[in-house]
């Protein structure tokens, strides 16, 4: 039960009318892209949901092709298909496979294991020609040493992988409250436009957080250093909008955010106020209505300052130095403790493999630390998208079952 406060509160804000957030209006020119879009597809015109990806069908767990070696392992979201591949007693020899072109190799093939490898060659030619005495390291002063990058290597994993699991909590979270917003928007705003632009604006602001998060928008395939890499990437983020809003380039809303994406603003926050001046102009709603959405407007933007902590604030830099130094030493004083054990044939693959198992975990940490470079964070999304088509047509279906004309009973 409310307070007396409370419910003095409500009845005072009720008739309080907040002004409307002023648009600054941009002639349809003014935001036309420069060039066409090379990687966006619109939804009407797709034949399926991941024809906008660049899938790698070698490989099974639905990966996206990597676009150079220094590019990490980009999933797609898993389906009951992909969690049936992925469990599979075979699992191992589909990913032996693969490992050719797996991330880690690719990565830290240069200058890592060259230079290991090229180390390896040069200790076997001249303990077998020159030495006198065979140069090597006693196997037991490695163990410590062994140890000690073992567990670096683990504790920077799991401290990457906290990263990437909180990121995805966070959109986790913007999905949640993209669903409540929108239902609520269903019930409480009377009016049929705002109401229909409110719900637009729901499913542009993941796409700015994206945008926001990720430079590129993850369409990794374009390169800073193209020509015209600052018009191409307006081009694809105009397309994605001209989506939501059904190739309507005279709507306010659709000039305002491209407009804003131009001059380089926070869009999302821009997007939120957008939302909130809706809320304070909805006269026809009981105030406690409007705000337990405006309550909602402010999940989707506390999500977005938690990811903004995430991009901003790395795993301490002075850790990220030292680890990669004593990657560096070890894995180049490994041929040494080997020598003895495996002779001049062994030591190259045998340092060149331990090398690559453990410096392997270090790359993974180090991808994992950026999460919003390797989500999936466009079917994130469009599935954000599509739930609130879905949310809409339901509301609309039982609107016209009980013979409304434009809104839910109350």
């Amino acid at each position: 039960m409310q307070s007396l406060s409370s419910k003095r509160l409500l009845s005072s804000t009720k008739n309080i009318h907040l002004p409307s957030l002023q648009i600054t209006f941009f002639s349809s020119s003014s935001i036309e892209p420069k060039v066409k879009t090379q990687y966006y597809v619109q939804k009407k015109e797709r034949k399926s949901q991941l024809q906008v990806f660049r899938i790698d069908h070698h490989c099974d767990d639905g990966r996206l092709i990597r676009n150079n070696r220094r590019s990490p392992s980009r999933d797609v979201n898993f389906t009951p298909f992909h969690w049936e591949r992925h469990k599979s007693p075979w699992r191992s020899w589909r990913h032996l496979k693969s490992i050719l072109s797996s991330s880690p190799l690719n990565r830290l093939l240069l200058p890592d294991l060259a230079v290991t490898g090229t180390v390896a060659a040069m200790l076997s030619y001249y303990n077998m020609n020159h030495a006198l005495e065979e140069l090597h390291i006693e196997g037991s002063a490695m163990v410590g040493a062994t140890t000690a990058v073992g567990l670096l290597a683990g504790f920077r994993l799991n401290a990457s992988y906290d990263r990437f699991q909180e990121a995805r909590i966070f959109w986790g979270e913007i999905n949640n409250s993209s669903r409540d917003l929108a239902g609520n928007s269903m019930m409480w705003i009377s009016d049929e436009q705002e109401r229909e632009r409110m719900l637009k604006l729901i499913k542009a602001y993941p796409i700015s957080v994206h945008w926001h998060l990720n430079y590129k928008g993850g369409y990794y395939f374009m390169r800073r250093d193209m020509p015209n890499f600052e018009d191409a990437r307006y081009a694809e983020f105009h397309a994605e909008i001209k989506d939501v809003f059904d190739n309507d380039e005279s709507d306010a809303d659709f000039t305002y955010i491209c407009s804003n994406f131009l001059e380089r603003t926070h869009l999302p926050l821009r997007i939120s106020a957008m939302m909130r001046s809706i809320i304070a102009n909805n006269d026809g709603c009981d105030p406690i209505y409007n705000r337990e959405m405006d309550e909602q407007v402010q999940r989707l933007v506390g999500c977005l300052g938690m990811a903004e902590r995430v991009l901003r604030t790395p795993i301490p830099v002075c850790f990220t130095r030292h680890t990669s130094r004593l990657f560096f030493f070890w894995s180049n004083l490994l041929p040494f403790a080997l020598y003895p054990a495996v002779g001049p044939i062994g030591t190259i693959p045998a340092s060149l493999l331990i090398s690559y198992s453990v410096l392997g975990i270090g790359d993974i940490g180090m991808q994992l630390e950026e999460p919003f470079n390797i989500l999936p964070l466009r079917q994130y999304s469009e599935g954000i998208s599509d739930g609130v088509d879905n949310i809409k047509a339901s509301y609309l279906t039982q609107m016209e079952t009980m013979g409304e004309s434009g809104k839910v009973e109350q």
